[in-house]
């Protein structure tokens, strides 16, 4: 009996010392379990990008009309303002504490993917963002403002990736609550041409001709015509009929009605010296409404 119990004790000694359990085995040998994160004095944990978008920067900015401007382009053969979308100037910040590379920008469509990218840890980020991203909540809101969700992405090299979404404001100012374009805005153009006669040492030399092509009829009362030579200061001319200025246009075309229209157009006339003879000289023609406070074409033309 004493025998037995002796080579159970061995037995069970043996034991003990092949499962570790005396402490002798150490733990290089012994393998983790599945999904035991490993720390040793090199701290192998890896941490995912920290990112920080500043809603209050990027607030301050749209505060001041600095952060959305409307991306548009005009019909042409309308001459309607068409709203394409808003460019946005957007920042961030990112940092990965261990030190790995990073992959970051900005998710535009919320797919996930990096949209724009950019390398900066820190900095403002320009994005024109198209008008199938924004949603219309005049009715919810205000008329004239669209809303949007985007995401700033940082991703490290071994792909531990964090995320921050960006809410985004734009104002459209020409559109009507209708949804069609204030004043149906006409897209002018002119087109500039070398005037008969050759310029001389007289002060009524005909300098070039100036015939619009596009645009709706408008008033002679509410057009300015002023004309720059050779890169000089700019002289206003005198509409049809009046007298004053440093040069005269003289209408052709439909001259019975008080309108410009397409097909009229003007040759612009000395009214003191402004080419000399054998010169060759540089014509350039702005025309403006005065009424709407906008240049509707500058065009030039040589006067030779």
């Amino acid at each position: 009996m004493q025998l037995t119990r002796t080579l159970n004790v061995i037995t069970m000694a043996c034991l003990l010392f092949l499962t570790g359990c005396f402490g002798i085995t150490g733990d290089t040998i012994t393998p983790e379990a599945d999904g035991q994160s490993t720390t040793t004095g090199n701290n192998s944990t890896n941490h995912a990008p920290f990112i920080d978008t500043s809603s209050m920067l990027n607030s301050l900015m749209y505060m001041e009309d600095e952060i959305t401007q409307t991306n548009i382009s005009f019909d042409p053969f309308t001459g309607d303002e068409i709203l394409n979308g808003f460019n946005v100037s957007l920042h961030h910040a990112a940092i990965d504490i261990d030190g790995d590379a990073m992959t970051m920008g900005w998710d535009i469509d919320l797919d996930g993917d990096i949209d724009a990218t950019t390398s900066a840890s820190s900095g403002f980020t320009e994005l024109s963002i198209d008008l199938s991203h924004w949603a219309n909540v005049s009715d919810l809101i205000e008329y004239g403002y669209y809303q949007t969700m985007i995401a700033f992405i940082a991703i490290d090299e071994h792909g531990a990736g964090n995320a921050e979404f960006v809410e985004i404001w734009g104002y459209y100012e020409a559109e009507a609550e209708n949804g069609s374009v204030f004043d149906d805005l006409a897209l002018y153009v002119m087109d500039a041409e070398d005037a008969s006669g050759s310029p001389s040492d007289g002060i009524d030399d005909n300098l070039v001709r100036v015939t619009m092509t596009q645009g709706s009829d408008i008033n002679w009362a509410a057009i300015s015509v002023k004309v720059s030579v050779n890169n000089e200061a700019p002289v206003t001319c005198n509409n049809p009929g009046a007298t004053g200025g440093g040069c005269d246009l003289v209408e052709f075309g439909n001259t019975a009605d008080q309108v410009w229209s397409v097909g009229d157009g003007v040759t612009i006339k000395e009214a003191s010296a402004m080419c000399e003879a054998g010169e060759t000289c540089s014509v350039t023609v702005t025309i403006t409404d005065t009424q709407q406070g906008k240049t509707l074409d500058e065009s030039s033309a040589v006067a030779e």
